[in-house]
C-alpha cells in the first residue's frame, strides 16, 4: 500500500495572512532566507505547510535579546 501524500502548498498572500505580517516583511524573510519556500518561476513562491510547521517549531527554541539604548 502505498500512502499518496500531498503537500499542501501556500501562496504569498496566504503566507503572510497566516503569521500576520506584511507582504514586504515576508519578503525579506524569503530573501534572506529565514524561512522554508519553494520558487515557482522566476518571479513567484510557495510555502508547504509542513515546512512552515516544522519551522514555527524551530522558531520557539530561539532566544531573541532586545537591548535597549544605553544597556549592555
Amino acid at each position: 500500500m502505498t500512502d499518496n501524500f500531498e503537500p499542501e502548498y501556500l501562496t504569498r498572500k496566504e503566507t503572510a495572512e497566516r503569521y500576520r505580517i506584511n507582504d514586504k516583511s515576508l519578503d525579506y524573510l524569503v530573501s534572506t532566507g529565514q524561512i522554508p519556500f519553494l520558487r515557482v518561476g522566476r518571479r513567484n513562491v510557495r510555502f508547504r505547510a509542513d515546512w512552515l510547521l516544522k519551522w514555527e517549531e524551530q522558531q520557539k527554541n530561539i532566544e531573541y535579546h532586545h537591548n535597549q539604548r544605553g544597556e549592555e
